[in-house]
């Protein structure tokens, strides 16, 4: 009602804000003005990158009070950025599919593989050591292509940064498991890369500290399955999403309504159990429950509860038309949270994809070591060399210095092996799977083969052989250093999450998956990404510091270190203490002078019903028999009514 309406030059006053990307590639400035809304700044970024599938993306920014927040679609950007300096935003996947490879595009496939890149990095993908050491294998197998001693001698694993805890004993099997991915370009490799991380529990998960019913803390994770909770290396709840009802959050308390199934057991006599013996013995009710999750603060809560209402929408609905709105937070003196869902669901954005009509895109793949990125090239152009002629290899050399995605590679035959007495052990060693030479000339990066029936583990089970005629790099060193940390096969298989959990080779540092710890700062790019202050607003704020301290009437700099410490510590301790009374004693007023403003008002309306109203009740006039003491009090407001009439006559 008091709004003040903007005028013509607000609105087309223009602002800038810088967009990150998930290759850590130079940030964009990009201008918009006060009416602009989210989509819009949203189809501008996916304009640049080239991406069409852009329902799983989103960009998300730091508010000034350090919490985080995904752009509305929806509303302006202006509003949301309003207060937030210096205005950066950061492209993310936002959802992610059930299925990535499903993804229609590679270069949608490309973008997925980074953030998932980036979230095992971060400690947000927690796996095993085997399939952390797996995975840090694909990533190295895309970058630098494959393994060549001459290109990459010893130590080049420890150039990638790729997971939270990288040390010198994973870098070793890591170039191991490196080299026998050899034949596998880049699309093939970030599509193993992507196969395995959705098997992981934590695929997907944007993790959220929280605390239990006991005050335990804990991660909360919100992903295509539902909401589940980790605690240390262990997903101890899922609460999938045709189990929750309804979610809702109250000040700093996250709840979510879940159906839990109690089995109970049928107690019945014995000539009724023998009539109905073929009946279950127990019968599964299904009961609402509803699950508390504390946060640190309300900005945190209601974070997690827009994040988990669109999580399900997006995952759970058929159609995105007319969908309702979703209202959570509200009390007597506030309105509350509405959210609504915008753009489509997950089930559209799969149609959508099929009806992609255009080319795949050609796109350069950002390296983060330049100089393996260029061996690799080299190399690819060496192995192409061979077999295809001098025409076609002046068209490769081309495709190679445009540094577009297209990569021809001419791999090995497959290594064969000869059979051997049943009495030699089995032992677990890598299985390379090449194509024949015929079907690979000429392929390019863009098609991920699936025909050629690659497995979705990278070992299994084959029979050691002292004449193995494959070309395999150091096998007898391989081999031997296997033997050494085998696991019997007799071994109980160990389930983790209510999953088996295959056996494999042990370390003895690496025996014991980590604690999930995600890096939970506010934003995770690199510190050398962060925005740094120029040399002249560095002097100011020096000597705006200075300025206050010279005008604090404590001053304490003449005194010694210690003692400064001590006067310093007390001092603010009395200003915190002061400020919060004083912040208590304003809230306390406002609330009394609320109470007051509503009494009175209930008090006059009570007033004119009992007196001046014409209302024939049993109640009314029962009240007007217990309050006739108030008839001068009547008499006196008579008067001065008859006196305010006169006056204005």
């Amino acid at each position: 009602m008091f709004r003040k309406k903007s005028s013509k030059s607000d609105l087309q006053t223009e602002y800038s804000c810088s967009i990150r990307f998930l290759d850590d590639s130079e940030p964009i400035q990009l201008s918009f003005k006060k009416d602009t809304i989210g989509q819009w700044l949203l189809e501008r970024v996916c304009e640049k990158l080239n991406i069409v599938e852009k329902d799983y993306f989103g960009l998300r920014y730091v508010d000034s009070e350090k919490q985080r927040h995904w752009l509305d679609p929806i509303k302006t950007v202006y509003k949301q950025l309003k207060g937030v300096n210096p205005m950066v935003l950061c492209f993310r996947v936002k959802f992610y599919p059930a299925e990535p490879m499903k993804l229609h595009e590679e270069i949608t496939r490309y973008f997925m593989f980074l953030q998932l890149r980036r979230d095992l990095h971060h400690g947000r993908l927690l796996c095993s050591p085997q399939d952390a050491i797996l995975l840090a294998a694909y990533i190295v197998q895309s970058e630098v292509g494959d393994y060549d001693q001459e290109d990459h001698p010893p130590g080049y694993i420890s150039e990638f940064k790729m997971l939270p805890k990288q040390n010198a004993k994973m870098e070793e099997q890591i170039m191991e498991m490196h080299k026998t991915l050899k034949g596998q370009v880049p699309s093939e490799a970030e599509g193993n890369f992507l196969r395995k991380g959705c098997t992981l529990d934590t695929y997907g998960v944007d993790p959220h500290q929280v605390k239990d019913s006991r005050g335990d803390q804990l991660y909360l994770g919100v992903t295509h399955q539902g909401i589940m909770t980790f605690r240390g290396s262990r997903r101890t709840q899922l609460f999938k999403w045709n189990q929750i009802r309804r979610l809702a959050y109250e000040g700093k308390m996250f709840i979510a309504h879940v159906n839990v199934t109690e089995d109970e057991e049928t107690t019945s006599p014995k000539k009724e159990a023998e009539e109905n013996i073929n009946e279950k013995k127990k019968e599964k009710e299904k009961k609402q429950q509803p699950i508390g999750y504390k946060c640190a603060t309300t900005s945190a809560c209601k974070y997690l509860w827009r994040c988990a209402v669109e999580q399900q929408l997006f995952f759970t609905l058929s159609s995105s038309i007319n969908t309702p709105k979703v209202k959570s937070g509200g009390t007597l003196f506030s309105r509350g949270s509405k959210f609504r869902f915008s753009g489509r669901c997950q089930a559209e954005a799969y149609v959508a994809s099929e009806n992609i009509k255009r080319d795949e895109p050609n796109f350069a793949r950002t390296s983060s070591l330049p100089n393996f990125a260029r061996k690799h090239d080299k190399t690819a152009l060496k192995d192409a060399s061979i077999t295809i002629d001098p025409p076609a290899r002046e068209d490769l050399s081309k495709k190679y210095n445009a540094e577009s995605s297209m990569t021809v590679r001419n791999p090995p035959s497959p290594p064969r092996a000869q059979a051997t007495p049943p009495s030699v052990p089995i032992i677990s060693v890598p299985d390379i799977v090449y194509p024949t030479t015929k079907d690979r000339v000429g392929e390019s990066a863009v098609d991920v083969p699936r025909a050629y029936g690659s497995p979705p583990s990278p070992t299994s089970l084959v029979q050691s052989s002292p004449t193995v005629k494959a070309p395999l790099a150091q096998a007898e060193d391989v081999i031997e250093a296997g033997n050494q940390r085998l696991i019997q096969a007799s071994t109980p298989i160990r389930k983790e999450n209510g999953s088996a959990v295959s056996s494999a080779l042990r370390n003895d540092n690496l025996d014991i998956t980590l604690p999930y710890n995600p890096n939970m700062t506010q934003d995770d790019d690199d510190d050398d990404n962060q925005p740094r202050t120029s040399l002249d607003d560095q002097i100011k704020q020096l000597e705006d510091q200075y300025s206050k301290l010279q005008s604090e009437p404590n001053n304490v700099s003449g005194l010694p270190d210690g003692v400064a410490e001590q006067t310093k510590a007390g001092t603010t301790g009395k200003s915190t203490v002061a400020k919060g009374g004083k912040s208590g004693c304003a809230t306390c007023c406002k609330a009394l002078f609320i109470s007051l403003f509503f009494v009175a008002i209930l008090a006059t309306v009570t007033f004119y019903i009992l007196f001046y109203s014409e209302i024939n009740h049993p109640v009314v006039n029962d009240l007007r028999k217990q309050t006739i003491f108030l008839e001068p009090v009547k008499a006196f407001v008579d008067d001065k009514i008859t006196i305010i009439k006169k006056a204005l006559k």
